[in-house]
Formats: C-alpha cells, structure tokens, sequence
C-alpha cells in the first residue's frame, strides 16, 4: 500500500488550521514528513501560535482519525508518556474533501532519520527502556482498549482474532508448510501464550518512524515523544516482542526495562509467536516483501515446536 499523495494549498491548510484551533493564524508553508506509511504527513509552519503544525491526511471522507485524536487526548490526561497535544480532528471541512488530524510538532526527528553514534544508540535505548517501563505501571484487571468497550479476561481473548484475522487473509501467500506451520500454531496457541501477565498498558506500535528524538548530540539524542500510539492493555511482552521485531531496540534496552520488570521465562520462545502474527500482518497489507520473513518464522516456530 502505497502513501497517499494529497496536494494541498496554502489557503485550504489554513482554512483547517483555523477551524481546529479557533484562532486567525494564517499557513505560510507546507513540506512533506517521512515515515509515514498509510497517511499522508505535513509540517504546517504558521504565522501565529503554534508556530507549527503537524498534519496527518487522508482522502476519505469518513472520520479516520477519531480514534488517534482520543488515544492522544487519554494519554495526556492519565499519563506522563510523551506523546503530541491533538489540536482537531476533521473530516469534510475546510474545503479539503478528506480528513485529517491536526496535532502538536514535537521536537527532533523520527528515530530512522536520526544519526547517533554507537555510544548515542546505547544511550537511547537506555532512556527508551525508562520510558515504557514506565508506560508498564499502568495496569488494570482486563485486556483490551482503554478507551472503554468489551473488556476481556484472558489475554488470548484480545490476541487470538487477531493473530487468526492476520494468517487467514496472508494464507495464500504462504507456502504449504509455512501454511501448515501456523495452523498448528493457532491451534495450539494457549500452550505457546500462557496466562501469566497482568493487562498492561501498551502503545502498540514502538518502531524507529514513531519515535522522535532530538539528536543535536549524537552521543546523548534526547527522547521528545512518540506519536502513532494505541492504547491498550495487553500482555507487555507483545510491546517488547514488537520493539525487536524491527530492531529497534536491543540488548541495552531488554536490560535497563529488566531492572524494573523482569522478562519471564520463555520470552525468546514466545517473541517468534508475536513476530509472525506482525509479519503476517503487514504481508496481507503491505505485500509480498514481506513473505520471506513469514517462511522464516514459520520455520522458526517449527523448530521450536
């Protein structure tokens, strides 16, 4: 799937800015951020309060960022995790036939774009390690969204439709024995997944795009928050499992968040189950890049079985 390309003016971002944030700023630039991979992002410079602004778009009609505007608007109420004040979420407005959430600039860059040393990388994730065992504190007696709905008892409740949901719509792209394997797999998945967590809160999507950082010292990069969240309480080891999936984080970071949480025993052996169930997601929405990763896992899983 590729970005969408939306071409806005100048006047039509103002006549959105202005709508979200009730003030008479004008929008003097635009220019195009990167790391997103399903909506458009813009940098908004203005000639008011704030200075800048960031904008996520997209050319559906429909109010697509409704939740992300009240995931942001939770989190700055009952948590210190850093993330981007939401300023307005718009769908039909302002002329611009789409939607779009208009939210906060945080400082620096996203983490893929940023260039740390190896003594800043160590450094990063020493600090990242502090900032989601802090977000692991938060915990409640019921999996699911914190933003209400069903609230489930057992943790395979929340992962098992979703892992099933993600392999039934990739099936086709795998091979016969990666197909066999995860079969298997889900059929078998409270022997691979047992109830030992407490439902905690996680983001859900730590990668390098969806973390900003202020790397003027390459050798202590500061972290200025992170954006692209959900939030929901599920088993932490799925959060730690999906910072490794894309190495973003590594062995500093496993043992500063140890110190605070320890991993329990099997985590290796568990991380292979949430690692297929992201890459059979992203092969069914994404394409086909990523069915070699799926094959490996699959044997992975196979082994260890």
């Amino acid at each position: 799937m590729a970005t969408p390309v939306i071409s806005l003016s100048p006047a039509a971002a103002t006549e959105l800015a202005r709508a979200a944030l009730g003030r008479l700023l004008t929008v003097t630039a635009l220019r195009p951020l990167h790391g997103g991979m399903v909506n458009a992002v813009q940098e908004w410079a203005t000639d008011g309060e704030p200075p800048l602004i960031v904008a996520k778009l997209c050319p559906d009609p429909a109010d697509v960022f409704r939740h992300e505007f009240e995931t942001l608007r939770w989190y700055r109420a009952r948590t210190r995790f850093p993330v981007p004040e939401p300023y307005g979420c718009l769908a039909g407005a302002g002329g611009f036939p789409g939607s779009c959430l208009l939210m906060q600039r945080l400082p620096g860059r996203n983490l893929a774009e940023a260039g740390l040393t190896e003594a800043g990388r160590r450094h990063f994730e020493e600090e990242l390690a502090g900032f989601v065992a802090d977000l692991h504190e938060h915990r409640r007696g019921a999996y699911g969204s914190a933003l209400g709905g069903e609230a489930l008892p057992r943790w395979l409740d929340w992962f098992a439709p979703k892992i099933q949901y993600n392999f039934e719509r990739s099936a086709a792209r795998l091979s016969p024995s990666a197909r066999g394997v995860t079969e298997k797999l889900l059929a078998d998945l409270g022997a691979w997944l047992p109830e030992c967590a407490r439902p905690t809160l996680v983001h859900g999507d730590l990668w390098a795009t969806n973390i900003l950082v202020d790397d003027a010292d390459a050798d202590r990069p500061r972290i200025t928050g992170f954006v692209d969240g959900g939030a929901n309480y599920a088993d932490p080891e799925y959060e730690l499992a999906y910072l490794r999936v894309f190495r973003t984080a590594g062995r500093e970071f496993l043992r500063a968040y140890a110190t605070r949480h320890p991993l329990r025993e099997g985590f290796e052996r568990r991380c292979r189950v949430y690692w297929l169930n992201t890459m059979l997601l992203h092969l069914w929405f994404f394409g086909d890049e990523y069915a070699p990763s799926c094959e490996r896992l699959a044997a992975e899983v196979a082994r260890l079985a």
